[in-house]
């Protein structure tokens, strides 16, 4: 990530390896850039490619109005979503930058957003606190609210979700994140 006091762009990429890349290779990359006003993200534009072993997707997103407007990706939600139900939502580079970056006291556990990454809807939540020394964990849910069948939504609604934080100096660091999803619990260690 590259992040100025108006301005932030990046990359990430997540994918499974050990066991987990031997019974089911996952893999996302994606890449985003937009706006900040203090600690809040104004997403500007986004690319991001994902396969989760079931499904590949490539999609393109640009936000106009404080809308995020799909310019690539042939995949169509199962279900229609109203397009003012996706104004102020972060796109998922931008909602992975916002989890995961270095928190202050004041913005640590403080996420509820929603997300779309241009087919799906959801909605990200990190408001529960417990704190153990110089480590925190922040736990919420991931909450499907949108593009989903009604087979998918019956499968999995709403999944638990957890980040952990240590201290470094006067900041909050991300150092694992725990979920569970369609495709089982993952934990993601971070590897700078």
């Amino acid at each position: 990530m590259d992040e100025s006091a108006e301005r932030y762009k990046g990359a990430g990429s997540f994918q499974t390896t050990g066991l987990a890349g031997v019974l089911r290779s996952i893999r996302f990359t994606v890449s985003g850039a937009g706006t900040r006003s203090g600690s809040d993200l104004k997403p500007a534009k986004y690319d991001g490619y994902i396969n989760t072993g079931k499904r590949v997707s490539e999609t393109s997103l640009v936000a106009k109005n404080d809308l995020l407007i799909k310019t690539k990706g042939a995949q169509s939600p199962a279900t229609p979503i109203a397009p003012n139900r996706t104004k102020g939502a972060l796109d998922p580079m931008s909602m992975m930058w916002l989890s995961l970056r270095d928190q202050t006291d004041a913005t640590l556990c403080q996420i509820e957003r929603t997300q779309f990454d241009g087919t799906r809807l959801v909605r990200i939540t990190l408001k529960t606190r417990q704190q153990d020394g110089d480590s925190v964990t922040c736990s919420g849910t991931y909450d499907r609210i949108g593009g989903y069948s009604e087979e998918e939504l019956a499968e999995l609604k709403t999944s638990p979700l957890s980040v952990t934080y240590s201290r470094v100096g006067e900041i909050w660091r991300a150092t694992e994140v725990r979920l569970t999803s369609r495709h089982g619990r993952a934990k993601l260690i971070r590897r700078d």
